[in-house]
This record gives C-alpha cells, sequence and structure tokens, in this order.
C-alpha cells in the first residue's frame, strides 16, 4: 500500500525520534498499512477520528511522519474544522510540515489506500499492539544490555527486571488517586503509559489546549529528548520568541499599545524543578536558528540595578556601541531570580520601576542619571526561582508595587526520567531550528495585530469575564491583575508563531488556558497566603485533613469563638479559590457536608 516515492521523506525523519535499539537480526513490530489505514479513516469520517483518538496515541506510529499527519487531523477536529487531504496539506504546510510528510498527494494515497472507514477503531488497535510490542521489546533489550555489563550488580538487576515488568504490565487507567494529575483534563504530555518513567507530579498539570500550533509542536517534538517540564519549555519559546520578534508586531488594548514581551517566572524545586533544562531545551533550538540574537549581547544575565538593565540598551551612537544598543532586543535570564527579588525590595531601589516601564514597553531613564536613557527598548526577562524563595520573597509590598504581577508564575516539575538522555539530534534540532527561522522573520514584519470574529466573541463572553473577577481577593488576585490584558500579549505570540497576523479562536484558547495555570501556579505555591489569616488558617486545616475533607462540626472547632456567618464567609473565601470545593458525604445516616482540597 505503501507507494514507493514516499519512501524517502520517512526516511529522512526517522532519526528525529530516535531509534529503538533492536535486537539481532530482528525487525521491528509494525503493520503500515494499518496505519496508513487509521490515517486514511481518519481523513474520510469524523467519526472515525474519534474512534482512533480513542483507541491509540499518536505516538504509537511506527513512522514519525504518520505521528505528525495524526496531529494536524487532531488539531484541526479539536478546532471544529473539517480534516480532509485538503484542508489538512493547507494546515501542515502552513507549519512547514508537508513535505517532511510526503507532500499533499500522500495525503490522497491514504484516502485511496483504506479499504473501508467504518473498520478505523480495529486499524488503531493493530497500531497500537504493534507498538506496545515494540515498548516491550526496547524494555528487553536494556534489561539484556544491563545484564551483559559485567560490573552490573545482580541485585540491583533483579530490582530493575521487577520494576520494568510492573511498569510494562500497569494500564494508565490503574493509576492511583494519588499519582493521578490534578486539575484540567488529560494532557498525552504528562500521561503515564507502559514504557514512559514519569515521577509523581505534585502540583497543577496545563490544559492540552496549551500546546498549540507551532509552538506546542516544538514542544511535543522536544518532548521525549529532556526531562524537562514541557509548560516549563514553552514558556521559555514564548519568552524568547517574543523578545527576538521585536517590537514592531504590537496589539492596541484601549490606548496602550502592548509589545510581544512575556515575562515568566518559571518554579519548581532545586533537584526536580528542571527549570535549567527547560531554558537549555529551548535555547539550543532558538540559537541555532538565530545564532546572532542569542548571544551574550543580547540574553544577558545578572539584573542587579534599574541602571544596570538601562545600560545594557542605552541610546548610544558612538561608532562603538554595542549590538544590544542599536537593535534594543534583550531576552534577559536570570537562573537566580530570588536575588534579583532582594535587590528590588532595597530602599531606593530604581529596580521595581525601571522593570515596571520595561514590560510595558516605554523608553527607560535614570533619575540618578540624567544622561542615563533608553528609546523604545524590547525587553523579555525568563526567571527561575524555587517555590520556598517564591513563597518567602512574596510580599504585599511587593504586589502593591505593581512589579512582579508582570510575571506569570509557571509550576514545573522534573516530567520524564531518562538516565541516558543525550538531548535531541542535531537533526531534529536543525529542522526546528530551519521552521523558526522563518517563524521570527516573518513575524519581525508585522505591524498591528488583530482578532478574528470568533476569538473576539470568546474573548469578550468568556475570557475577559473569567480573567477580571477578582472576588477572591488577596495576595492570589493581586498577583494575577494584568490577567486579561495579558492574555492578549500571549495570544498574539501563539498568532505569529503560526505566521499569521490574526488571532484565531484557537489562539486565544490556548492562551486563556496558559493563564488558567499561572493562576492555577499561584494558588498551588501560594495557597496559604490569601491575605487574611482566617482563611489561610482554614486552608491549612483543610489541606491538613487530606481526602477526607473537613466537615462542618471540625470547621466550628477550629473557629470556637466565631459567630456561624463569619464561619460562613471564611468558607465562602475559601471556596472562591482554585481546587478547593464543598460537597456531601454519604455516612449511613444524614450526609454530611465536608470541604476538600483539590489542587
Amino acid at each position: 500500500m505503501s507507494p514507493e516515492a514516499a519512501q524517502a521523506p520517512y526516511d529522512n525523519v526517522r532519526s528525529l525520534h530516535g531509534d529503538l535499539a533492536p535486537l539481532a537480526g530482528s525487525k521491528q513490530p509494525q503493520d503500515l498499512d494499518a496505519e496508513q489505514s487509521a490515517l486514511g479513516a481518519m481523513l474520510l469520517s469524523a467519526q472515525a477520528i474519534a474512534d482512533v483518538i480513542e483507541t491509540m496515541d499518536p505516538g504509537d506510529y511506527y513512522r514519525p511522519a504518520h505521528e505528525t499527519i495524526h496531529r494536524a487531523i487532531c488539531d484541526l477536529y479539536d478546532r471544529g474544522q473539517s480534516a480532509d487531504p485538503i484542508t489538512v496539506a493547507d494546515h501542515l504546510g502552513k507549519r512547514g510540515d508537508l513535505g517532511r510528510v510526503g507532500g499533499a498527494s500522500y495525503l490522497h494515497t491514504l484516502v485511496q489506500a483504506v479499504p473501508t472507514a467504518a473498520n478505523a477503531e480495529y486499524y488503531a488497535e493493530i497500531v497500537r499492539e504493534k507498538a506496545e510490542r515494540r515498548r516491550l521489546i526496547e524494555a528487553g533489550t536494556r534489561l539484556v544490555q544491563a545484564a551483559s555489563a559485567p560490573d552490573t550488580d545482580a541485585d540491583e538487576l533483579r530490582a530493575a527486571v521487577l520494576k520494568q515488568i510492573t511498569e510494562l504490565t500497569a494500564r494508565p487507567a490503574e493509576a492511583s488517586d494519588e499519582d493521578a494529575a490534578p486539575n484540567g483534563p488529560p494532557n498525552a504530555l504528562y500521561d503515564r503509559r507502559p514504557g514512559l518513567h514519569r515521577p509523581h507530579r505534585p502540583g497543577p498539570t496545563p490544559h492540552p489546549d496549551v500546546f498549540c500550533g507551532w509552538l506546542g509542536e516544538t514542544v511535543r517534538e522536544l518532548d521525549p529528548t529532556t526531562e524537562a517540564d514541557p509548560v516549563a519549555v514553552l514558556a521559555n519559546l514564548l519568552s524568547a520568541a517574543g523578545a527576538a520578534i521585536g517590537r514592531r508586531p504590537h496589539l492596541m488594548i484601549g490606548n496602550d499599545r502592548h509589545p510581544t514581551l512575556i515575562w515568566a517566572l518559571t518554579i519548581g524545586p532545586t533537584s526536580s524543578g528542571r527549570k535549567g533544562s527547560a531554558t537549555s531545551t529551548a535555547r539550543r533550538v532558538l540559537a541555532e536558528a538565530l545564532p546572532d540574537f542569542f548571544g551574550p549581547e543580547h540574553t544577558p544575565r545578572g539584573l542587579n540595578s534599574g541602571e544596570g538593565l538601562i545600560e545594557y540598551v542605552k541610546d548610544d551612537e558612538s561608532e562603538t556601541a554595542s549590538h544590544a544598543s542599536i537593535d534594543k532586543r534583550l531576552w534577559v535570564l536570570e537562573s537566580e531570580y530570588a536575588v534579583t527579588m532582594s535587590r528590588g525590595r532595597r530602599e531606593g531601589s530604581s529596580l521595581p520601576g525601571v522593570l515596571r516601564q520595561a514590560w510595558d514597553g516605554d523608553s527607560l531613564g535614570s533619575m540618578v542619571r540624567d544622561s542615563l536613557k533608553a528609546t523604545d527598548p524590547h525587553i523579555a526577562i525568563l526567571g527561575h526561582i524555587t517555590p520556598e524563595e517564591f513563597r518567602a520573597k512574596m510580599q504585599d509590598s511587593e504586589m502593591a508595587g505593581g512589579t512582579y504581577n508582570r510575571f506569570l508564575p509557571m509550576f514545573c516539575h522534573r516530567n520524564l526520567i531518562l538516565p541516558g538522555s543525550r538531548g535531541a539530534s542535531p537533526e531534529l534540532v536543525a529542522n526546528l531550528a530551519a521552521g523558526w527561522r522563518t517563524v521570527l522573520a516573518d513575524a519581525s514584519r508585522v505591524d498591528q495585530v488583530h482578532f478574528s470574529p470568533a476569538a473576539w466573541d470568546l474573548y469578550c463572553e468568556e475570557v475577559y469575564p473569567a480573567l477580571s473577577d477578582d472576588s477572591a481577593g488577596g495576595v492570589i488576585a493581586q498577583f494575577t491583575a494584568r490577567a486579561a490584558p495579558y492574555v492578549q500579549r500571549v495570544a498574539m505570540v501563539y498568532a505569529l508563531c503560526d505566521h499569521t497576523d490574526t488571532i484565531s479562536e484557537a489562539h486565544m484558547r490556548a492562551a486563556w488556558q496558559l493563564l488558567n495555570y499561572a493562576r492555577a501556579s499561584a494558588v498551588h505555591l501560594l495557597g496559604d497566603t490569601t491575605g487574611d489569616p482566617k482563611v489561610n488558617k482554614l486552608a491549612e486545616a483543610v489541606r491538613a485533613a487530606g481526602p477526607d475533607g473537613l466537615t462542618s462540626d471540625r470547621i466550628r472547632r477550629l473557629f470556637k469563638n466565631t459567630t456561624r456567618p463569619e464561619r460562613d464567609r471564611l468558607v465562602a473565601e475559601l471556596l472562591d479559590l482554585p481546587g478547593y470545593s464543598r460537597l456531601q458525604r454519604a455516612t449511613g445516616g444524614r450526609p454530611t457536608t465536608v470541604v476538600t482540597y483539590a489542587g
């Protein structure tokens, strides 16, 4: 069923995902006819798409090109758009993937090859079964190699064998409640599957919509090569791309001009956050795409003071002016952002004020040195910080100053365990870099960005009311005070990275879900800091109660000198925070009401 002409493109991309280590003389289990039939059925029938999605994962294909086609079909299906050979070819062409999958003619070949679309689920089951066999072979090969090594401890080998067997025999549906990913619908990049070593995730999981378009495609391609959190890689790409795109593209929000500046804080433990891995993963691709920008001139480290930041991009018309002084773009990387926050809190520090001006895209100036100024800078910042440092540094006075609500807090955690990983292959990096080179060049030539009617309706009717609700109060509300305009900025960068100057509904939904994840991250990290000591006390008690929750009687005893209306007020304020809920539990008699936390 596979035409000879289609073989070369597949061979070129095989190395992008890395080959399995086959046993000597054996052929990897595969059924290319079934793969083509599953895809052909999806191109013919929306019902077939639903059947295939429920049966198999995109990563089950033997040929990476088939996975790319599958994901493109799902992208269109998720947006409510038709997924046929014409629309899928257009979608792949916009992302630069059409040539890599064999061209538009191969999509028509897939349609002609399928016997009947009614058997889509059967074809997908064959593909899934072959993928499971490949994973078993891969696991067995690793164990054979480990057993053959003369320095392998026998006890350790036996333990590794038992662990591998347990993981391979477990089904995703059998994961315990403790291991289930909290917050949001299932996300393929975080799913537990046989053959994948995923540690338990203690915080929120992003909605799958955030991995939209070219940005999402880049994250998915890089995900198997790094232990970093996919959402942290995404945050790095958004921030770095916004900086590299430059000042010309913009949105008008009211009478304010908003540039493509995304500031993010990746927040995770030193040992398991993999914050640096996320930055190096994103930067490796972008540095190959634009080596002149992603060098030390435009990606400095060390925010010591407001004057120091201005110094990088100061107006300088001399013949010895630096590159940054000429084009004014910076992507500032801060691996120790807690130190920067401490510097900003010093009395008389100019850093908070300069940062506020920089986020707005305003010209920068120093009250200390009249001669020090920077006209039309374009500065994005990406910081790393641990949860402990983040909680310790977040003071109400800092929040009120409006400096740190310009950052999107992104909880991140190690997402894979890859003890032998050597990172992305040079071929994968080169392919992605070529795409990014075109993306960033096209985006930099755009002027004002606009909304599609569907995107604008979504923003006005759902996004703006949701993000403008400040009823929760406290530090969380202050931290996300700029969510409504920020969601438009993020949507703009999503759109520009998809070669368009028009924000689509998918871009708006992706940005909305990313802002929701930022808020969920803030709640997870600052959940015991609401601005009201009594609400903090109640939140701590509810968390300590675990899955059983806190009953009304226990709440009464916790606040025994408080009136019932006051207790009701405290519970109501707590329930306004994400992750907290009230439900009724059966007791054999009259149901009891409990307050629980599921963040």
